[in-house]
């Protein structure tokens, strides 16, 4: 038997029944989307880049999605790097880890990966709006995880899930 082998067989570090359910991710993604919109808006209004969406200017739609990332690494960043929670996330009562070790993920991951990346890869045209479509499909998997959550090696827990072996929380 090969060492990879062992892997494959061993059972995975969070049980089915601690994974955050479909319907408190959807709202969770649908409250930090309504929490960055109320600050990025305005911001991109004051820095005047509706216009040039309206135009589809391409550097404002660069300069927009800079907005929104940098709203949402702000508005975000400290619970995500704490308690792996997004606002919306700890309203709902769910939280990223690792989906190999059961930890909370380093915010990199969190907002490079899991986040920013996603963001700057919907903008591409036509490839952006698969690759959006692909990600909030595979939800429909048996252990719900999005696109984004295979790129960044996660999955969303309900809040309470300890990892076996840590003291709770």
């Amino acid at each position: 038997m090969s060492p990879g082998s062992d892997a494959a067989a061993t059972p995975p570090v969070i049980e089915a029944d601690a994974l955050a359910g479909r319907g408190a991710r959807l709202g969770a993604f649908l409250l930090d989307v309504l929490i960055v919109l109320a600050i990025a808006v305005p911001v991109s209004v004051g820095l005047d880049l509706v216009e040039g969406l309206m135009d589809q200017d391409a550097g404002a739609m660069v300069r927009t999605t800079a907005v929104g990332i940098i709203t949402y690494a702000i508005v975000n960043g400290y619970p995500l790097a704490h308690r792996g929670q997004t606002l919306g996330k700890m309203a709902v009562g769910v939280r990223i880890v690792s989906a190999r070790t059961g930890a909370i993920v380093p915010l990199w991951n969190s907002l490079g990966v899991r986040y920013a990346l996603v963001q700057i890869i919907i903008q591409i045209p036509v490839a952006g709006v698969v690759f959006g479509l692909a990600d909030a499909l595979c939800i429909f998997g048996e252990r719900r995880r999005c696109l984004h959550d295979f790129l960044a090696g996660t999955e969303v827990v309900q809040a309470e899930w300890v990892r076996p072996g840590d003291a709770e929380p």
